[in-house]
């Protein structure tokens, strides 16, 4: 062919032959693995920046946070998490690289130029810091913590209830009878811990201890806590009383309810904290429950652990603690 088609033919097929050319050099050169070699960098860099972040660091600190405890149940009280998830996702980028520089240098490789070379992989190597750079801010984009919305003040008279307790009839860590009947006299707050938990009970436990040391001397002295037993088999006098002792709790405010096992699921049950072991793992699922009873020892509260329930739970507290002073005088 020839003439004005065959030429402009010859025109538009340019382009496309040299970027072929150019794609097989970089399949088939330095540039795959130098590209992919970047990359990685970049994402063990990530990596390395979210394991050893520390959670004061503004928005970088919280989203390091969150990442850790989906893809390696790390537990921000203890600073736990599974190494062996960490190792494995710090590894894996590392031997897919090795797996195709080995392969590039056994085909390729070996009849490559290497004096010409050397220039070549800057923009593949740029162009793998890019690429690992947009998919880093694209799981940072996807994975950021949503800003924290302001806390409603505390509904009051308008989620109260005036629920009849449950009966129940256990004995605390000093071996002293507690029954529903005693529940009336003061405002008290009952929840559900067992000694061995390392999942929510401490959270529990450490809410309960801020929520006496924020109220007032005169209020604190008024509230009663009491706390079932999640594991009435194997919380102990001796667990339960280092458990007390540990949050700093005094005697008799602070009581570590406990009993024969039946009967103490059946009130566990009837208070609906939902305890249930499971087999595989030997923890103790339940409802992280804060129960407030007024001074006539009726349910007047339900919070959860939660952080806008902290506030209302502190908030709840003095105002019954009010009323009943009331009813006294």
């Amino acid at each position: 062919m020839s003439g004005p088609c065959a030429e402009s033919s010859h025109r538009s097929r340019g382009p496309v032959r040299r970027s072929g050319v150019a794609l097989g050099r970089f399949l088939t050169g330095a540039g795959l693995p130098v590209f992919v070699g970047a990359a990685t960098a970049v994402y063990e860099l990530f990596l390395l920046a979210v394991l050893f972040a520390p959670a004061d660091w503004g928005f970088w600190g919280a989203f390091a946070e969150e990442f850790k405890v989906w893809c390696f149940s790390y537990d921000p009280r203890t600073g736990g998490m599974e190494w062996m998830a960490v190792v494995i996702m710090l590894a894996e980028p590392l031997f897919i690289c090795g797996v195709l520089v080995g392969i590039w240098r056994m085909g390729r490789g070996r009849s490559l130029d290497p004096a010409p070379r050397l220039a070549r992989p800057v923009r593949p190597a740029m162009a793998g810091v890019v690429f690992g750079l947009v998919a880093v801010g694209g799981l940072y984009a996807i994975g950021r913590p949503a800003a924290e919305l302001p806390v409603p003040p505390f509904p009051g008279e308008r989620i109260r209830t005036q629920l009849e307790p449950p009966t129940f009839a256990l004995v605390d860590q000093r071996g002293e009878a507690a029954t529903d009947a005693d529940l009336a006299g003061a405002v008290t707050l009952v929840t559900g811990v067992y000694a061995t938990c390392s999942t929510s009970c401490p959270e529990i436990l450490l809410q309960v201890r801020d929520t006496l040391d924020a109220l007032p001397a005169e209020v604190r002295d008024r509230l009663r806590v009491w706390a079932f037993s999640l594991s009435p088999e194997y919380d102990t006098v001796e667990l339960m009383t280092g458990v007390a002792e540990a949050y700093g709790f005094t005697y008799p405010q602070f009581r570590y309810l406990n009993g024969p096992v039946a009967p103490t699921k059946a009130v566990l049950e009837n208070w609906q904290f939902s305890a249930r072991r499971d087999p595989s793992t030997g923890l103790v699922e339940h409802a992280n429950l804060f129960i407030l009873l007024d001074a006539q020892g009726k349910i007047a509260y339900r919070f959860n652990l939660d952080r806008r329930h902290e506030g209302w739970l502190r908030e709840a507290i003095l105002a019954l603690t009010a009323e009943a002073e009331a009813a006294r005088l």
